[in-house]
């Protein structure tokens, strides 16, 4: 039986793997940068540039790389000419990186629909609010009945708890997203409307007790904080808790229980929300109690995203949780647990890398039309990356290019192979990438090349065929590699997430009865790439919580 995952591995293992020289010099180097400057390759990498440069080769070097990757088994390794060298990284990240197969559980259906919705999404709601429908009632009776959404859009899994009986309160930042989310509400709600006039009785759906408010916030922790409570302040109809017990009235109020959840939260907003979580496990000050608290936080489930949005790594201020202004607190998102923050240097990632972390190679080779789609996505970062002579010749050229690129606000970010002249280039549709002399000519077209005229000599690879499909094989599997290196940096970046928070409920009082989970919501072959929500619910056995992992 092959081994599922290695579960002697950490974080600290693979920060060790990504700060070896190869890894490295993969996550810093652009292919735009080695197509400019392809006499001064990374030494690291010259025990297999020459495997990688070998045109032509059945199948191409990268698909026998591919391959390679996606073998059933780690330890099944099979006869190929690929180096040693990329065997070893290869084999090294497969072992440290989450299995992304979804869990399993059963998956309610949230219903006919009145507003559009693609696939995609349709599959992470529903996945989404079943999931949140079998944890609210592994608890008998129920004691969660009231949500907040952070980061909502359009509102889609806000209906969706809605229908669970919840009392949701929608938070985005964007006030069109808002607009848009409450006009698919009152859509909604006439649906029902006229489904109930057609009908002699109520469906269940019709009899939901659930709420749903919209709001625009920029959400920071203590904004957000201060939100719900606000929310539960101007709604007092909604703070009860189910039905309410007539015979033995509380005799204080009690904080009411909320489930926070994010699907897709961009950025540093995932951040903020595990933050505001760990706020309200914990008193204020050492003499505030439960009892001036409007919420406490119940449970958690979020899904993130947009890596590249985080703030900077750098070296952040240990335990920084609480905000007791109105800004968010000046710290970064990476590292965030002490095993990483105790390192010396403390580890960063580059914004290579955390752009590389949307990646998801394991869905390449899926099918023929998969296989298709990957190596359009390789070429179009192929064929740039060798478009980049030209630019920079041009640049130089008296009235050149450079005086026309588009000017942004936005530098110019070292690592993702940025510069004026390809702003200026810009998107080009798919046909244009057919081959390499279709895209050069729309390429040059566009920008109003001439090659003729140019002053600046173009490499040698450049003007003879043979050596340019060499560079351009090349430069495919410079590009695989940095793709398969970027579910390990998502890998690492949740894991620094989940250490963070447990260790954070370890040192607080209570902290035991919260237990904390990593789980696979989504099929990440339906496109939901990001599919790993981090779970915070009620222990079930609070002597003894331990975080739940795996790895290929």
């Amino acid at each position: 039986m092959c081994p599922a995952y290695n579960s002697n591995a950490d974080t600290t293992d693979i920060v060790h793997l990504i700060s070896s020289p190869v890894a490295a010099s993969l996550l810093s180097i652009h292919p735009n940068d080695v197509a400019l400057h392809g006499h001064q390759l990374a030494p690291q990498w010259s025990p297999w540039w020459d495997w990688a440069s070998d045109y032509p080769q059945q199948p191409p070097a990268w698909l026998e790389l591919m391959h390679y990757f996606m073998r059933p088994c780690v330890d099944d390794r099979p006869r190929v000419d690929i180096p040693a060298e990329l065997c070893s990284l290869v084999d090294s990240v497969r072992s440290l990186q989450l299995q992304r197969t979804p869990s399993a559980y059963d998956t309610r259906n949230t219903g006919d629909r009145a507003y559009r919705i693609s696939p995609k999404k349709e599959h992470e709601v529903d996945r989404m609010a079943s999931y949140i429908h079998h944890l609210v009632h592994s608890e008998s009776p129920r004691s969660v009945w009231h949500a907040v959404d952070v980061g909502s859009g359009q509102g889609y899994l806000s209906r969706a708890l809605q229908e669970l009986d919840f009392h949701v309160l929608a938070l985005d930042n964007n006030e069109n997203q808002t607009l848009g989310a409450n006009q698919w509400t009152t859509k909604e709600a006439a649906r029902k409307v006229k489904r109930r006039h057609r009908s002699d009785s109520q469906t269940p759906d019709e009899v939901r007790k659930g709420s749903l408010t919209h709001q625009t916030v920029h959400v920071f922790p203590r904004r957000l904080e201060d939100s719900v409570a606000n929310w539960l302040s101007e709604h007092p109809g909604i703070r009860r808790n189910g039905e309410p017990d007539l015979h033995h009235p509380p005799t204080r109020p009690e904080p009411v229980p909320v489930l926070m959840v994010a699907l897709h939260a961009c950025g540093s907003l995932t951040v903020d929300v595990l933050r505001t979580f760990l706020l309200g496990r914990r008193p204020r000050t050492p003499q505030a109690t439960d009892e001036n608290r409007a919420w406490r936080p119940h449970s958690l489930v979020v899904v993130g995203c947009c890596y590249n949005l985080m703030s900077p790594s750098g070296t952040p201020s240990a335990h920084v949780i609480i905000n007791a202004g109105h800004e968010r607190p000046n710290v970064t998102d990476f590292p965030l647990s002490k095993p990483l923050r105790d390192l010396d240097p403390v580890p960063k990632l580059t914004i290579a890398a955390v752009h590389l972390a949307a990646q998801v190679p394991s869905q390449w080779l899926k099918d023929a039309a998969t296989v298709q789609s990957a190596e359009l996505a390789l070429r179009k970062v192929v064929y740039r990356a060798l478009l980049q002579p030209v630019l920079q010749a041009a640049a130089a050229q008296p009235n050149s290019i450079a005086d026309h690129a588009i000017h942004s606000e936005r530098p110019i970010q070292s690592g993702l192979g940025e510069s004026p002249e390809n702003r200026r280039l810009g998107k080009l549709n798919d046909k244009a990438y057919q081959d390499w002399p279709t895209f050069l000519e729309r390429a040059t077209d566009k920008l109003g090349i001439n090659l003729v005229e140019l002053i600046t000599p173009l490499p040698a690879w450049f003007t003879h065929e043979a050596a340019r499909l060499k560079m351009e094989s090349a430069l495919f599997v410079l590009q695989t590699l940095r793709c398969i290196l970027g579910p390990l940096i998502e890998t690492l970046i949740l894991l620094d997430r989940r250490d963070w928070i447990t260790d954070e409920l370890a040192e607080m009082s209570g902290g035991q009865e919260v237990e904390v989970e990593m789980v696979n919501l989504f099929d990440q072959a339906t496109g939901s790439g990001r599919n790993v929500a981090l779970v915070m619910k009620p222990a079930t056995n609070p002597q003894r919580v331990m975080p739940v992992i795996e790895r290929n």
